[in-house]
């Protein structure tokens, strides 16, 4: 049963023009003095000598067959855990804090948002066999969500009982869980567990009548989503080629575990090491419940023409069918091949004949649900906003069951009450929910809800659905509703969150489009913007502005409630931003494609175009500029620092991926090659060198921004390398700059964290306290209580 989870003075002007103007040096000093103090650095930063080998270095080769000579000085920062690693984390950190120490509200803000914070978090919940709902909640300030049982909807969720509560797995709360799953007769409950952020984890099982943790345990998985059988008797997972030769003595003590430590291990994982090594061939195996782990099943290996792969399995709802879908890395496009299970984990054997149904890369096809020989599958052939279509696993026969809609992108579809199908679109980046017939494609109802992102919970063999919705200035309103009442039934609050840390009355959202020209100024698109603000914002470019962004990986950034942000613009009268730019799926596809591989600049243009228009409307100023993203999102603001370092006085870069001449050889980056391009192709070497921002930052330039650079110890899917080497070159070739400047370069290194995922709730507080508290003070943006 499917189970959700859902969360200066200077910096404007040319020297030489300042310079031409004052000709007495003492008067230069005290206005560089102001500039400082006017930036909230009064005091010049004495960076660490980072140590430069200079006998390092990559060569590759041009579209032009020409060899290129890139030098890496920083190519011991890639091995996490030598001492000179180590001492380098210490001198930076100690840099950082003693920079975020002198900013005077840095503790007032963590204090109010740590205030704020603490209230109740649900997600969507779902109803599974035995009758009972389940959901995560966090009633505000607990590390970790804890996942609740609900004997029925007639009762409070004060009267919920607690299936299990990560926040015991260990005492600094860095333990996680990762994913969920039930049975299909509700019983067993499945989940998957991870140590410190790590993409790594632990597969556990546990009765759901009687809370026993059965005996088997599955280490070192990754990237598994834990569907069953239908006969309730295993599950799949994902795992890589020689994962279990990186296990310690007590890892392997767990898989034979006795009774009287099973309590004990299963609410433990084994203490993560840090691993950036690549890591090859994904293999997809079948655990049998009650046998060991050297018994499993592989039914698929990710080798020979399957290379650099990556398989996901899931089980149709009526046990027909085992659907794989086979994608090169991240690319959306993919194969689509099947097993025969006839209901039965009988029939699965080692390395199976697998039917390809579909087995081209040209299209996106997404298995929805099955009925008799028929696969339902979302899909992009013909059909730029995607479209439901048939196909017959005997005869190949495919017939459309709900047409393209030409002006909104069809996003997600779940089958639920047996013969139904809840739709839902993205429309301008904002969602829309509607009931449609299974068979014939007809469309039912437009459910009646307010503008936001919305999610659903729905089971072929449930007529219960559930709605979650959010936007920026709404938080948390989960709805409900019984279809076997009537198609037409009116939608029930299950649960709705109040929020009164900010009155949201006194904030509006606007969303805008903005012409961004990007690679060709013939082909001028518009970039939907969304800007939240007070109700009574004076447009007299003085606001200070923080622009969040991604652009990468077919992603649709849609309105989110954030506490932070909320705080922040109460107390310092800020704008927050969300650029929906191109390289995400607000489009689809389409707009994927336009801002990556060759086009990836696309992406960099679109985000400059937006902070352009917010300075020509008076909304800001170059000064009061700050731009922030994550991951993908932490490469997109870099490129932009190095490519328009006039535009933005502030760039926050979280987990970024920063080398893009090095990234595909750690962990699973290879996976990103269809995105920007593998380096060690000549013809995609071209796309990465302008971009990299690594290799891109200016040699000496008159302006360029504020940097803080985030990242996390235990990374192991954008490995802290990326980070350490960008920060290191920053200094050593801007320190100095940056000193006159008044603007600071420094990096906040995270202990016992990954990428994001399962970090405790103190530490997001604490970050997004930093995050906030640095960008305020870069900006010379005032407190104000």
């Amino acid at each position: 049963m499917n189970v959700i989870r859902t969360m200066s003075c200077f910096e404007h002007q040319d020297f030489k023009g300042v310079i031409g103007r004052i000709s007495n040096l003492q008067t230069i000093g005290e206005e560089l003095d102001q500039n400082f103090k006017y930036n909230g650095m009064s005091y010049p930063i004495t960076y660490p000598s980072v140590r430069r080998d200079p006998s390092v270095s990559d060569t590759y080769c041009d579209k032009s067959s020409s060899s290129v000579i890139v030098n890496d000085p920083y190519r011991w920062l890639e091995d996490p855990d030598s001492e000179e690693t180590t001492q380098f984390v210490s001198e930076q950190s100690i840099i950082s804090q003693d920079y975020l120490n002198r900013i005077p509200y840095r503790t007032k803000f963590f204090e109010h948002l740590k205030e704020v914070f603490n209230i109740p978090k649900f997600s969507c919940p779902s109803k599974q066999p035995n009758g009972k709902y389940y959901y995560f909640m966090n009633t505000g300030l607990q590390n970790q969500d804890v996942y609740y049982e609900l004997d029925s909807l007639s009762k409070s969720t004060d009267q919920a009982q607690i299936l299990i509560d990560p926040n015991k797995f260990s005492e600094d709360g860095t333990v996680a869980i990762q994913s969920v799953n039930f049975s299909h007769d509700g019983k067993i409950f499945c989940y998957s567990v991870s140590d410190a952020g790590s993409d790594w984890s632990t597969i556990y099982f546990m009765d759901v009548a009687s809370r026993n943790k059965l005996d088997d345990i599955i280490i070192r998985t990754r990237f598994s989503s834990l569907h069953w059988t239908t006969d309730n008797r295993g599950i799949f997972y994902a795992t890589y080629a020689d994962a279990l030769k990186n296990t310690t003595a007590n890892s392997t003590k767990k898989e034979n575990k006795t009774e009287e430590d099973k309590d004990e291990t299963t609410n433990a994982v084994e203490p993560t090491t840090i691993e950036v090594t690549r890591i090859d061939t994904q293999e997809i195996y079948f655990h049998r419940l009650g046998t060991p782990r050297s018994s499993d099943i592989c039914i698929a290996r990710c080798i020979d023409d399957l290379n650099e792969h990556y398989f996901s399995v899931e089980t149709s709802d009526d046990g027909q069918y085992l659907i794989a879908s086979i994608n090169k890395g991240t690319l959306r496009e993919n194969k689509l091949w099947f097993l025969p299970l006839l209901k039965s984990s009988d029939s699965i054997v080692e390395h199976p004949n697998w039917t390809k149904l579909i087995d081209n890369m040209d299209f996106i096809y997404d298995f929805v649900t099955s009925q008799g020989d028929l696969l339902y599958l979302k899909t992009n052939v013909q059909a730029e906003n995607f479209r439901i279509i048939t196909i017959n696993t005997k005869t190949k026969e495919i017939k459309e069951i709900i047409s393209e809609d030409k002006n909104d992108l069809l996003e997600d579809i779940t089958r639920v009450y047996e013969k139904y199908f809840l739709v839902r679109y993205l429309s301008h980046v904002k969602s829309v929910l509607y009931l449609y017939e299974m068979e014939t494609g007809r469309q039912l109802r437009k459910f009646d809800l307010p503008i936001g992102n919305i999610s659903v919970w729905g089971d072929q063999h449930e007529s219960e659905i559930f709605i979650r919705l959010e936007s920026f200035l709404s938080p948390t309103t989960i709805y409900t509703c019984d279809l076997a009442q009537s198609l037409d039934v009116s939608l029930t609050i299950f649960k709705r969150i109040e929020f009164e840390g900010v009155d949201l009355n006194a904030l509006t959202t606007e969303q805008v489009f903005v012409d961004s020209n990007g690679l060709d100024s013939s082909n001028s698109v518009k970039v939907p913007m969304f800007l939240i603000h007070r109700k009574n914002l004076e447009k007299n470019g003085q606001n200070p502005t923080h622009i969040y962004v991604y652009g990468g990986f077919s992603i649709a950034m849609k309105p989110f409630f954030s506490i932070a942000a909320l705080l922040w613009i109460h107390h310092f009268n800020g704008i927050f931003v969300l650029a929906n730019v191109r390289g995400g799926a607000e489009y689809g596809e389409v707009w994927h494609k336009d801002g990556y591989k060759y086009k990836k600049k696309n992406t960099y243009c679109d985000l400059c175009a937006c902070t352009e228009w917010l300075i020509s409307n008076k909304y800001t100023q170059t000064e009061k500029v700050s731009i922030t993203g994550g991951s993908n999102g932490g490469l997109t603001v870099a490129a932009c620092a190095n490519m328009r370092p006039d535009l933005f006085a502030c760039v926050v870069i979280q987990v970024g991926v920063l080398d893009l001449y090095r990234y595909h050889k750690f962990t699973i980056g290879y996976y990103w090659c269809g995105e920007y391009g593998n380096p060690d192709i000549p013809e995609e070497f071209e796309w990465v060198k302008t971009i990299s921002p690594l290799h891109n930052i200016p040699t000496n330039p008159t302006k360029y921004p504020a940097i803080l650079v985030l990242t996390a110890d235990h990374d192991d899917r954008v490995v802290p390398a990326h980070s350490f080497k960008y920060i290191s070159q920053l200094q050593y070739q801007l320190g100095e700059i940056m000193n006159r400047l008044g603007r600071p370069l420094i990096s906040r290194i995270d202990v016992r964290a990954g990428h994001g995922a399962g970090k405790p709730t103190i530490k997001r507080i604490e970050e997004l306290s930093d995050i906030y508290s640095f960008v305020s003070y870069t900006l010379g943006a005032q407190w104000h209580d």
